[in-house]
């Protein structure tokens, strides 16, 4: 009884697993089609690097001058920022942030907090009207230093213009 028991379950589990293993392939069976490189992105020509850097460019220019007429040139209205926070014991925490609200307190002439954002050995990747921008950063906040982190853009070309589409950045206070 106990063999027949045993049979049947054996049995069962693998007609339960047949219609599993018809359908699953392995990475080795997956080939992938020799696709053009170019589809997926690619480093920047010089214009196209030219243009999308003056468009970051002018993104620190209106963080280090709160200048919130140039952010309403260069960022498409109502964006969210993601903040990934590496505090001092490591911990971790991301915080979505409406941007426009964010701008719209932070960027006050009444706040008088002085502001120094600068970027640098930013990374370009582009795929027609849509790049991405990875840079390393460093913040001071009334002339001392507050943190470092990365700096990652997304823009989109519309109508021949780069606008920011959407922003991120670590927020790093192990820099030193």
């Amino acid at each position: 009884m106990k063999i027949k028991l045993f049979s049947t379950i054996v049995l069962f589990t693998c007609i339960l697993l047949i219609p599993f293993s018809a359908f699953s392939q392995s990475k080795e069976e997956e080939k992938i089609p020799n696709y053009l490189k170019k589809v997926f992105g690619e480093n920047t020509n010089s214009n196209e690097k030219k243009e999308i850097i003056n468009v970051i460019d002018r993104f620190m220019i209106a963080v280090n001058t709160k200048d919130k007429e140039i952010f309403n040139q260069i960022l498409f209205k109502g964006i969210n920022r993601i903040v990934t926070n590496i505090d001092k014991d490591n911990s971790v925490t991301t915080t979505v942030i409406d941007n426009d609200l964010s701008i719209k307190m932070r960027m006050n002439p009444k706040n008088k907090d002085k502001f120094r954002e600068r970027y640098w050995d930013a990374k370009i990747i582009t795929d027609g009207n849509i790049a991405s921008v990875w840079a390393p950063y460093d913040f001071y906040l009334n002339g001392s230093f507050s943190h470092c982190g990365v700096d990652l853009f997304y823009l989109v070309k519309n109508n021949n213009i780069w606008k920011i589409a959407h922003f991120g950045y670590t927020r790093n206070k192990n820099c030193k």
